[in-house]
């Protein structure tokens, strides 16, 4: 089992923000030690009663020198290296990873899991061009060998995320082309893809994958923020009303996002997304029949429309909760731990 989550690169715009991981390499050996570890830490403040569990990066520091002792104890386990080489990269130390990613390369030069962890932490230590040629070598030895898609994917974002911070968006475009081809569902990359196509006057190319970003996770802010510049360079006005709307929404402005999301529908009536957004607004409102409402105008307009089915399924599974004000588990405004991945628009 493999998890990851981005590392966005700092820009001339600022820097990314990430998971407290930020696309670690993680499978099942680690995840079990340290889901035990977690367990056993929960276990003790509960008895303590402590009000608050501790946070990943607080597990991995009380595991720190139980990783660093089984390296000592067996130096050429490449597992261990890997293990190792994780944790200080999650604590952010990164060229104490670096050193354990190159141990294990040592061990075995064909490492995929070893050359991402290595690029991802050459990228924490500003090194552009070495973590470019781990990336690129996970790529390479894909061509002949067996690489998991999930590490193969993970090569082609960090690639177009490089390319984009060294102001190449061709380059960017194309590498993130593959990792979207690979993982559609990655908010991450459709976001960077929609950046390099605004960067070079595509404009509708941008808008499209800027629309795969917020399909996937609704309450993106920078996407939508991107979105909204664009509209405004193609002059879609009620376009850009609904993307400014979806800020609002997705910061949890909820009157100001109903007020733009209202205009825009005011101003384009056949405009479906502003319907849905508008829908996604009153739910987060404790409204379900206004919510309901707009869902249904959405799904007239654009029978397909993700969040307006998935809205009406929420709301038709909710029973009375949702007019309590309380949001399913589900909703897309509820934190989900991670899985919204959201940058700052470059």
């Amino acid at each position: 089992m493999i998890a990851r989550f981005k590392q966005r690169l700092p820009s001339a715009a600022g820097p990314f923000r990430g998971a407290l991981l930020d696309r670690a390499i993680l499978w099942s050996a680690i995840l079990l030690v340290v889901s035990i570890a977690a367990f056993g830490t929960y276990y003790y403040l509960d008895q303590q009663g402590s009000a608050s569990p501790p946070t990943d990066q607080e597990i991995m520091q009380r595991q720190l020198s139980q990783y660093e002792q089984v390296v000592r104890d067996d130096p050429n386990n490449i597992t261990n290296r890997l293990a190792l080489g994780d944790t200080y990269y999650g604590l952010k130390r990164y060229s104490d990873a670096i050193s354990q990613y190159e141990a294990a390369l040592v061990i075995n030069d064909q490492s995929t899991l070893a050359d991402v962890g290595l690029g991802q932490a050459k990228l924490g230590a500003g090194d552009l061009a070495g973590a470019s040629e781990s990336f690129q070598k996970v790529i390479d030895q894909s061509q002949g060998a067996d690489v998991a898609g999930e590490l193969l994917q993970s090569a082609h974002y960090y690639l177009g995320s490089i390319a984009l911070d060294q102001q190449k968006p061709d380059e960017a475009i194309q590498q993130l082309t593959e990792a979207t081809t690979i993982e559609k569902s990655d908010s991450d990359a459709w976001y960077l893809m929609g950046t390099a196509y605004a960067q070079i006057g595509k404009l509708d190319d941008a808008v499209n994958a800027l629309t795969q970003a917020v399909l996937f996770v609704p309450n993106f802010t920078d996407a939508y923020q991107k979105l909204a510049l664009v509209y405004d360079q193609k002059g879609a006005s009620a376009e850009a009303l609904y993307a400014r709307g979806m800020v609002a929404y997705s910061t949890g402005q909820l009157d100001e996002a109903a007020t733009q999301l209202q205009a825009a529908v005011n101003a384009s009536p056949t405009l479906a997304q502003a319907y849905a957004g508008l829908g996604l607004v009153r739910e987060s409102q404790g409204q379900p029949d206004a919510a309901m409402a707009a869902y249904q105008q959405a799904l007239q307009l654009k029978p397909d429309d993700f969040n307006a089915t998935s809205g009406l399924a929420r709301l038709n599974g909710s029973g009375s909760g949702a007019s309590s004000g309380a949001l399913p588990a589900n909703h897309p405004a509820v934190p989900t731990g991670g899985t919204n991945h959201q940058g700052v628009t470059p």
